[in-house]
């Protein structure tokens, strides 16, 4: 009876796992950027059931003969999140510092589907990549995220510009190359490009949190040009890729599943209470 308590017990809290990833997606749906996270259950490894024998006719001179009974289950587990990097849709902000990434033309490679992500610097200096193109300037002319990260460029140096120039004085090429006076031709100059770096296997990604990603081990280069596929949309943001109708059905799901693992629960308490009054008659 108590293997059918653990069962029950190790189901809802794999479902209060997942209830927390969907949850998170759907607080970051207007996120740009955010990719939503999938979390994978696994049951755990099936026991062989085995009854030893009454009759010694499979047992040997001194030990019992057995028989198997069958195979049972010991539950589910939330083996872990793993965010999804499908390619959100593009929104329009009139920003002339807000790029979004736009990589679905981009070849898989061996089965798995490779993203590009932006360089960004954090506060202590280490490299992170972000999919959240929403950029500002700051007072020195460094280009940044509005956590305050600095976007690198293609040679792995944050990017410059002139703080002073008007939005109208400002364009972001589809390869990330920041143009002032783009209109005049006299004038027209490219004063920086924003750097991208391609990630081969996206899933060897680790999640920090504020859109933000990290590596294990050395970082990929920052790319020199951009790959055939792919394109930069200046005055536009990537969107969440989360989306909210399939979201709350998969909610309502897990909450039905978890009442009946509750329900289980609940089953077995009464049957060991029955069970402990019997014992004291």
């Amino acid at each position: 009876m108590l293997r059918g308590i653990h069962t029950a017990a190790s189901g809802m809290i794999a479902l209060q796992r997942r209830q927390e990833a969907l949850t998170n997606n759907l607080a970051n749906i207007e996120t740009p950027g955010y990719k939503k996270v999938d979390t994978t259950l696994r049951a755990f490894p099936e026991v062989f059931l085995e009854r030893i024998n009454d009759s010694q006719t499979t047992a040997t001179e001194n030990a019992p003969g057995f028989s198997w009974i069958g195979s049972m289950q010991q539950g589910v587990y939330a083996q872990e999140n793993i965010s999804n990097f499908l390619q959100g849709d593009l929104v329009e902000t009139n920003n002339p510092f807000d790029v979004a990434i736009d990589d679905r033309n981009l070849p898989s490679a061996g089965g798995q589907q490779p993203s590009m992500f932006f360089a960004v610097v954090n506060a202590i200096g280490e490299i992170r990549y972000t999919r959240n193109g929403r950029f500002t300037v700051d007072e020195t002319g460094q280009l940044r995220t509005l956590e305050g990260n600095a976007v690198l460029n293609n040679l792995g140096k944050p990017v410059q510009v002139d703080p002073d120039l008007a939005s109208s004085e400002v364009s972001i090429s589809p390869q990330g190359e920041i143009i002032v006076n783009p209109d005049d031709p006299a004038k027209r100059e490219v004063v920086d490009t924003i750097g991208l770096v391609l990630i081969e296997n996206p899933n060897q990604l680790i999640k920090e949190g504020n859109g933000l990603f990290r590596l294990e081990g050395q970082n990929p280069p920052i790319l020199k040009e951009l790959p055939a596929g792919v394109v930069l949309h200046q005055k536009m943001i990537e969107g969440s890729n989360v989306d909210p109708t399939m979201t709350m059905t998969n909610m309502m799901e897990n909450v039905r599943l978890y009442e009946a693992n509750q329900k289980v629960l609940q089953a077995y308490d009464r049957s060991l209470e029955l069970l402990n009054s019997v014992g004291k008659v």
